[in-house]
């Protein structure tokens, strides 16, 4: 009862210290508060992952090359376009019967004509913006789709009822609601986000810590006075952990506040291409739990430390003489231990398969991110401790901070820790980069449209041709058909057939006229996959159904010339490439067509228009246009990855920058006595300005050296675990360093009020 009763005064004291109080509580709630609704969001990330997760696998289909007899089916063909960029995907499908599955999202089986949209693709359709697209969705608009059938809220979607859809065309699909499957990231990717995700929450908990602290000196005083009536040293302690339990629990409840409005805006965010449901952000409970214990016990035992030295006696509070000499010994500890996990782990993740351990990454990147609030006091303080002299604000600056180094320093060791994190992730992803991005891809040709045939029959061909033709700003229209060939067992090939005027615009040919076959080689795949080079004269068997045993006709390779793979294929087309009368007697009903179009790149939206213009064909056509900058999975997940990182690192310098600003006002405060004494005294306001400037850039100064330090150092160590040349990003170390500077510069500018609210003359009063 006796701990209650102490905890319940230390509120009382804090509720009813008059302003002084209440101004520390707020500044306590607010920095705390800050970084709770950072965490809250932190912990959401595995129910943002997980609840997209299970709507996936909802809107995954369970197909059937035989349904079973009597059972009704839905039959569909995927289809996907693009309109200014962004991608829209969707299904055209027909129901065999009404026992068809419904797709995920959709209240029945759109009938022919009608169709199912997004919410994001129905505002768009419904804009001035989506004005050129609304021609290829004629359909009857019956619905939207709801939560369950979408990944995001901005998803571009659809399900349209098409009766052209046949048996031999779609694919058979029995149910909606395919197995869990289990989310296997790049090992690359992994520990990016693992770095990523402690690098960014640590500065959290730092600041978090140093929220606990502030307005200590008068808090100091407030107990001497408790010891003057009586009360005990240890009583003293438990009351003044009263104290920071309160700002903690208001710091709780200010964070669950701001999470849970900014929650309320999150669908209307769209940050670097990411967007969330609401109800997806919702902390994961263990999280949550933790948090709500994690932050009272840090602020306590933040409370305790920071008075290990402090001797509370009636008649003051000994705490303004020079402390003892921090020790160097301990604080390296981290610095070595880290260090020795991660070599451990040197050239695990240098393969397919990451055999890293991830409890010992993480504890061996925490290890030297620790290091750094540790080990920034005493460097600043050995530091400012050899510096005298120099102009008036500078020697103010330099004794504050030799009489008190440690909040300061300790409030810095947050930007730091930013810095080294910032460092170790733009050298992963400068590496990783080269990893993932593992393909060239071609250069943007504004002039050619690629098309290509789900169904190349010559009817369907014709079609196309003629509706190109009809467009809007196409110039020519190149039509090719394609086979493929298997050579032996399983080397298989393909060859293209057209006029020479169709190959010239495919490939840049040296000579070409009707009876010449040419070899494109790759650059990238000088075999074409062959296990001995393709020579004329030898025997291979045509493609008629890829499904099946190759039974086709036999065919002899033409004498060929080889040319090598130019920017005019875009890196699509290569292998043999024949003119038709070397082709006669094949099947090329069974052939399937691509159509190469020139196109006027000055037209505006001239994809667009081409894209429009094959509308009638729906599923039967997907359109590529060469300006469009194709990615592979691995490079979206890599961007989406590098996406989410930055815009963490973007919000945890908005934390530092934030702290360092309460610190400022909350120094400005502390001292406005003797800054009221100084300014009465005839030292110029501006010397005082300058003094707090060198006040916060001297620790920054220093931080951001020891920042670099172990950063440079973190990221050689992770660089070796993934076998990459350890080569550090001095552009981004620049383009960091400039911004913390540039912070400091910020933060003093806005703490320039306060003080010369505090050099007045009413900051002379005294009670």
């Amino acid at each position: 009862m006796r701990w209650l009763s102490d905890l319940a005064l230390g509120v009382r004291l804090a509720l009813g210290g008059g302003r002084t109080s209440w101004v520390r509580l707020a500044l306590t709630g607010a920095g705390i508060g800050i970084g709770v609704a950072v965490l809250l969001a932190a912990s959401s990330v595995t129910t943002v992952l997980s609840e997209r997760d299970a709507r996936s696998s909802a809107t995954q289909e369970v197909t059937a090359e035989s349904p079973p007899s009597g059972q009704d089916v839905l039959y569909q063909a995927y289809w996907n376009t693009e309109y200014r960029g962004d991608s829209i995907d969707g299904r055209f499908v027909r129901a065999s019967g009404p026992g068809a599955p419904v797709p995920p999202g959709t209240s029945r089986v759109p009938g022919d004509g009608e169709v199912f949209l997004s919410p994001a693709l129905a505002e768009l359709l419904a804009s001035p913006e989506g004005e050129l697209l609304r021609e290829r969705f004629p359909q009857e608009v019956v619905g939207t789709i709801g939560r369950s059938g979408l990944n995001a809220p901005h998803d571009l979607r659809f399900y349209a009822g098409d009766a052209t859809v046949s048996e031999e065309d779609g694919t058979a699909v029995v149910s909606f609601g395919g197995q869990l499957r289990e989310r296997s990231l790049d090992p690359i990717l992994s520990l990016l986000i693992v770095v990523g995700v402690v690098a960014l929450l640590f500065p959290v908990l730092v600041f978090v810590g140093i929220s606990t602290r502030l307005a200590g000196s008068e808090r100091d005083r407030r107990l001497a006075a408790l010891r003057l009536v009586g009360a005990g040293a240890q009583r003293v302690r438990r009351i003044a952990a009263g104290e920071s339990l309160l700002g903690a629990f208001v710091g709780l409840a200010v964070g669950v506040a701001l999470f849970l409005v900014a929650r309320q805006f999150v669908e209307r965010v769209r940050l670097m291409g990411l967007s969330v449901f609401v109800e997806d952000l919702t902390p994961w409970p263990p999280s949550a739990v933790l948090i709500g214990v994690l932050v009272p016990v840090l602020a306590v035992v933040t409370s305790i430390v920071a008075m290990r030295r402090t001797v509370i006696e009636p008649l003051g509070v000994v705490r303004r003489t020079k402390p003892v000499q921090r020790v160097l010994w301990w604080r390296v500890l981290p610095i070595i231990i880290g260090s020795g996990a991660l070599l451990t782990q040197t050239g695990t993740m240098g393969g397919a398969d990451g055999r890293a351990s991830e409890p010992i990454l993480i504890g061996g990147i925490m290890m030297l991110l620790l290091s750094i609030p540790l080990l920034l006091p005493w460097v600043v303080e050995r530091a400012v401790g050899r510096l005298c002299g120099g102009a008036p604000s500078w020697q103010l600056a330099i004794r504050r901070l030799q009489l008190e180094s440690g909040t300061a320093a300790r409030v810095v060791g947050g930007v730091a820790v930013v810095l080294a994190g910032g460092i170790a992730l733009q050298s992963m992803l400068a590496s990783a980069e080269t990893l993932v991005v593992d393909r060239r891809q071609p250069e943007a040709d504004l002039s050619r449209v690629q098309v290509n045939l789900r169904d190349a029959t010559p009817e369907v061909t014709a079609e196309t041709v003629a509706l190109l033709g009809r467009s809007v700003g196409v110039e020519r229209v190149h039509p090719l058909q394609g086979l493929a060939f298997v050579r032996g067992e399983d080397e298989y090939g393909s060859m293209n057939i057209g006029t020479c005027e169709v190959l010239r615009a495919y490939v840049a040919l040296p000579s070409c006229q009707e009876g010449d076959a040419f070899f494109v080689v790759p650059e990238e795949e000088p075999n074409s996959g062959f296990d001995t080079p393709l020579e004329p004269g030898q025997r291979v068997t045509v493609v008629l159904d890829q499904e099946q045993v190759p039974s086709g006709p036999r065919w002899t390779i033409p004498e060929f010339t080889e040319v090598e793979q130019g920017a005019e294929s875009g890196g699509r087309h290569y292998g043999l490439m024949v003119t038709p009368s070397l082709a006669e007697g094949l099947p090329l009903e069974s052939a399937y067509a691509s159509v190469l179009v020139r196109v006027d790149p000055a037209q505006p939206d001239i994809a667009e228009h081409v894209r429009n213009a094959l509308a009638p064909m729906t599923w039967q056509v997907h359109t590529s246009y060469f300006g469009d900058t194709g990615v592979s999975q691995r490079v979206e997940e890599f961007q989406s990855i590098r996406s989410a990182l930055l815009a963490g690192s973007l919000i945890t310098l908005l934390l530092a920058g934030a702290s360092l600003l309460v610190l400022a006002l909350e120094q400005v405060r502390e001292r406005r006595r003797p800054l009221a004494v100084l300014a009465a005294s005839g030292v110029p306001r501006g010397a005082l300005g300058r003094s707090l400037l060198w006040q916060n850039a001297v620790p920054l100064l220093l931080a951001l050296v020891v920042g670099i330090a172990v950063g440079g150092t973190l990221a050689a160590l992770l660089l070796k675990i993934i076998t990459q040349p350890i080569v550090l990003d001095w552009a981004g170390i620049g383009v960091l360093s400039g911004t913390a500077a540039l912070m400091v510069v910020v933060v003093t500018l806005l703490s320039l009020p306060s003080l010369r609210r505090a050099t007045g003359a009413l900051g002379l009063r005294s009670e």
